[in-house]
């Protein structure tokens, strides 16, 4: 067994989506993106329904792994929930496919930490991730990461694509000429929607490496 940090994802609302293997194919499109800025120990796979898999070193690797997804998502018009476990994982069997079955404490806690969103949903605003640390919920954590899924979702069109491009990496002059407008329009968005926290807080997550 190793110790790992175990993510369950899960697409909000996926019964209503009029295509749903599109929502599902630009999921695993949201976490190819993704691992590029933020490198996975075990890359996202399908589980069941509309469920999925993925894993990291660390609980703030998952962390900004999945604000680059909620981004993505947010963006694209989807909506996903996250729950971040860490313990230990082993394989237990292959499947027909030659795909493994994980199981493990990180698993467990992964579970656990998803059915507390759930039990949030609507009652602390558009909360979409929890942390359960083996058997402890980490209450820093897990407030950070409400807050941060509130601003993601009190974030405009504009304002999310462009707190995603600046965490991705790019300058704002690039920004300002993918959307159109002016560098200093760019910097002030930033600044009033929340954008350049996230990337204070992103850097915090990854320690400024990929």
């Amino acid at each position: 067994m190793s110790e790992i940090v175990g993510v369950i994802v899960d697409i909000v609302a996926s019964r209503r989506a009029t295509d749903r293997a599109a929502v599902q194919a630009s999921v695993h499109a949201m976490f190819q993106e993704a691992q590029q800025v933020v490198t996975p120990v075990l890359p996202l796979w399908s589980t069941a329904g509309d469920e999925f898999q993925v894993a990291y070193s660390s609980v703030a690797r998952a962390c900004a792994a999945t604000t680059l997804v909620r981004l993505a998502a947010v963006d694209a018009g989807t909506d996903v929930r996250f729950g971040i476990g860490k313990g230990q994982s082993r394989i237990v069997s292959g499947a027909a496919d030659e795909i493994p079955i994980y199981d493990g404490s990180a698993w467990w806690a992964a579970r656990r930490a998803i059915d507390t969103v759930h039990r949030l949903a609507g009652r602390t605003g558009p909360a979409r991730t929890w942390v359960v640390d083996n058997d402890d919920e980490p209450a820093d954590i897990n407030a950070a990461l409400l807050l941060r899924d509130e601003l993601i979702g009190s974030m405009k069109p504009r304002e999310v694509r462009i707190a995603r491009a600046m965490i991705e990496g790019r300058t704002q002059a690039q920004i300002a000429e993918a959307e159109g407008i002016t560098q200093s329009a760019v910097s002030q968005s930033a600044r009033r929607s929340g954008a350049a926290t996230l990337v204070t807080v992103q850097s915090l997550w990854t320690g400024g490496r990929a």
